[in-house]
């Protein structure tokens, strides 16, 4: 099984995400500290993403092979909503999942997941269906009602490549490229269309 502990030299920690604006994640982080829903291992505010896929650990020189397989997968921004909290018990996980803008994300993830296989990488099988979300808490529990509904809004315009760094403050996530949802033409570029 794979330690981040071993990742420092030579292999990386790697998962492709959609990164969320500050303001959003101030707004996550004033629910972890107000609304004790879950008590447990806060997330740190800066490392609030939602997932993509998971690649698991990579040898640092094939990062750059990895990084040119993949190009814009022309799906035009989109909006997203944290609506509801969650909880996945095996791994103590309290969270905030999407539910507007699931099918555009698993459309995203697709995309990822074709190009990268194309080129012999591939990423590791997932045990559960695709439940994208925001981890604000590890080795928690839930102390309160899970079903009030949440409308935290977002635009996806974006999605990046990420790398899990262990440092003296603990883990961080570090966006190590980042590609546009869409490429607009050179004609929707000169006349200035937007849909």
């Amino acid at each position: 099984m794979f330690s981040i502990a071993n990742s420092v030299k030579n292999k990386a920690r790697l998962f492709f995400a959609i990164d969320i604006p500050q303001n959003i994640k101030n707004q996550l982080e004033k629910m972890q500290q107000k609304n004790p829903v879950f008590t447990g291992r806060a997330v740190k505010v800066h490392n609030f993403h939602i997932t993509l896929q998971f690649l698991g650990s990579l040898d640092r020189q094939k990062i750059p092979d990895l990084i040119d397989t993949i190009d814009s997968p022309g799906i035009k921004p989109f909006s997203l909503t944290l609506e509801r909290y969650a909880y996945y018990p095996k791994a103590e996980v309290g969270c905030i999942e999407v539910i507007q803008g699931k099918d555009q994300l698993k459309e995203v993830r697709k995309h990822i997941n074709q190009s990268i296989a194309q080129e012999g990488f591939f990423a590791p099988k997932e045990k559960h269906g695709f439940r994208p979300h925001v981890t604000l808490f590890r080795e928690c529990q839930p102390v309160s009602d899970l079903q009030q509904l949440l409308n935290i809004e977002l635009k996806a315009e974006r999605f990046c490549l990420m790398e899990s760094v262990q440092n003296e403050k603990g883990v961080y996530y570090e966006v190590l490229e980042e590609w546009p949802l869409y490429q607009p033409s050179i004609k929707e570029q000169f006349f200035g269309i937007k849909d």
